[in-house]
């Protein structure tokens, strides 16, 4: 939670300081892939704790196919708030993220720490 509540105050800030300096579609998408490599490293080091060293080349290569899609989710939301709900950029990137959250945890959670989960479900039932 702490990990994901960090990535959501970094993406929200860096939306904003992009925004400055171009439009805010592609100020999200900068702002998404720095704090998208900030939370790979929180998350490989603080929330799916490996037990054994797995694979970090299939991890990566699965973070980012996921990263991918919750680019395309976030976006999505974002611009359907703003351009067709006609939301103000501030709540509708906080909702953005919120979504985008949710998604990142279940993907990251499934398919790209899965199988470091799966060892350490094994290791703990082994008497």
């Amino acid at each position: 939670m702490i990990v994901g509540i960090i990535s959501a105050v970094i993406e929200y800030m860096l939306l904003f300081l992009f925004k400055t300096q171009m439009d805010y579609r592609i100020a999200n998408v900068f702002a998404f892939v720095l704090t998208n490599i900030v939370t790979f490293y929180l998350s490989n080091r603080y929330v799916f704790v490996s037990t054994t060293k797995g694979n970090r080349r299939a991890e990566l290569t699965l973070f980012i196919i996921c990263l991918g899609g919750a680019l395309a989710v976030n976006s999505l939301v974002l611009g359907v708030l703003v351009e067709f709900g006609h939301m103000d950029i501030k709540i509708a990137k906080a909702i953005a993220i919120a979504v985008t959250v949710i998604w990142n945890f279940f993907t990251r959670k499934h398919i790209v720490f899965r199988n470091r989960m799966i060892t350490a479900e094994r290791s703990s039932t082994k008497f």
